[in-house]
């Protein structure tokens, strides 16, 4: 590549709409954790390249799929972490893909990356070598347990990351073994810090001109959730342990005639306004009269409780409950969340059509800040779709270039 073309890689794109229009970012996330990042960041605007390996992001080949067909294409994780990208394949093992690479951070502002602390030297994303190519960029890197420490190039899985963080100890029943949140909840929590601290660090850039490493480890970002447990250790050295597997029905998932609510008496409420609403004047009893009496009595109260809401469907009692002012809840399934009035007045979903797996809903407003706020636009990229374009637009690379670096396998 020549100087005339490595001079062009500065000039912006025209801007699109949303409030990170000009933010330009190289995602080389793998999984959930960074791609989820680089795509909260693409939902305000942000034009986002996804750089993956010649096989795709291994998010491609995680289930479950569209039309239960396993296909690269079709993996529903990699359709929801995506949108809003473009995608382009390149050998970052090889010389030419890390020179390719370190060009297109000369383009960028933000770099998103996951990989084990010891691979980012090898595949170029040491800070001195991106320093070199663009002083202001800004990397944000993601792994487990951080950079430093002993644990850290130990592997993990979201399994791994809630536990050694604390918040499994602290979730279940006390006469069970500690219960694990689902849905790789420590990934996606670690993306949505991840993607707050990439915009500090583009505010500290602002003011100083200068780039630099964003850290953020899994485990800690979990850890950091526990302020009550670990406040509670540090002043006292007392445990919080996980809730009492009898004797407090309260603010616990119980079954109805639908599926599970949750039964609450908070604050100024009184009980028996629980009880008039659930229909159970046993509830007005004096053993139940008090906080301490409700404990003391807890598999009598609980029994109560499953007595009265077998005569209730959860929604029903989810409003019966609002309107008059008690806390309760309900579980509420996928389908159920589809067809939430709350989330459909609020245009929570938005329909992506995606040229090989097809149309669906997907969560879209996950943060509103304005008019300007951007939205889901457009579906995950096939694998390296872009490639050439980017390669044509940003690089300045000609066909016979383009040819070359594909017979290669660079791309």
């Amino acid at each position: 590549m020549n100087d005339t073309n490595q001079e062009k890689l500065a000039q912006p794109r025209a801007s699109s709409r949303g409030l990170l229009s000009n933010v330009r970012v190289l995602d080389l996330g793998q999984g959930v954790s960074g791609p989820f990042c680089a795509r909260l960041l693409a939902d305000q605007g942000a034009e986002v390249i996804k750089i993956e390996p010649l096989e795709g992001d291994l998010a491609r080949r995680m289930g479950p799929f569209a039309g239960n067909e396993a296909h690269s294409e079709k993996s529903i994780p990699f359709l929801y972490l995506n949108t809003n990208k473009r995608s382009i394949t390149l050998d970052l093992s090889s010389a030419r893909g890390r020179i390719l690479l370190h060009a297109l951070v000369r383009w960028a502002d933000v770099l998103v990356e996951n990989f084990e602390p010891k691979r980012r030297a090898s595949l170029g994303l040491d800070d001195e070598s991106l320093a070199a190519a663009n002083p202001r960029l800004v990397t944000t890197s993601i792994s487990n347990f951080g950079s430093t420490g002993p644990y850290s190039d130990w592997k993990a899985t979201d399994l791994i990351t809630s536990a050694i963080s604390g918040l499994m100890y602290h979730s279940g029943n006390a006469d069970r073994e500690p219960l694990r949140s689902a849905l790789s909840q420590s990934l996606y929590v670690a993306g949505i810090n991840a993607a707050a601290a990439t915009l500090v660090a583009i505010y500290h850039r602002l003011s100083t001109g200068k780039g630099g490493r964003v850290e953020v480890s899994v485990a800690e970002c979990m850890t950091a959730h526990l302020v009550q447990a670990s406040a509670s250790y540090a002043y006292t050295g007392g445990l919080r342990g996980r809730r009492p597997a009898h004797g407090a029905p309260l603010e616990e998932l119980m079954p109805c005639q639908d599926g599970h609510v949750v039964v609450s008496a908070q604050g100024s409420q009184p009980f028996n306004t629980v009880a008039d609403l659930i229909g159970l004047e046993e509830l007005k009893g004096p053993m139940f009269a008090s906080a301490e009496g409700r404990i003391v009595n807890g598999e009598a109260l609980e029994q109560l409780i499953l007595d009265g809401l077998a005569h209730w469907k959860k929604n029903e009692l989810f409003h019966a409950a609002n309107k008059q002012r008690l806390v309760f809840g309900q579980a509420q399934e996928p389908g159920e969340l589809y067809r939430c009035p709350h989330l459909n007045e609020r245009n929570f979903f938005a329909s992506v059509n995606h040229p090989i797996a097809g149309a669906a809903q997907y969560p879209s407003h996950l943060i509103q800040l304005s008019e300007e706020s951007f939205d889901t636009r457009k579906p995950a990229p096939l694998l390296g779709a872009h490639t050439a374009e980017v390669l044509r637009e940003i690089l300045q690379l000609s066909e016979t270039d383009i040819e070359q670096l594909r017979n290669l396998a660079v791309i």
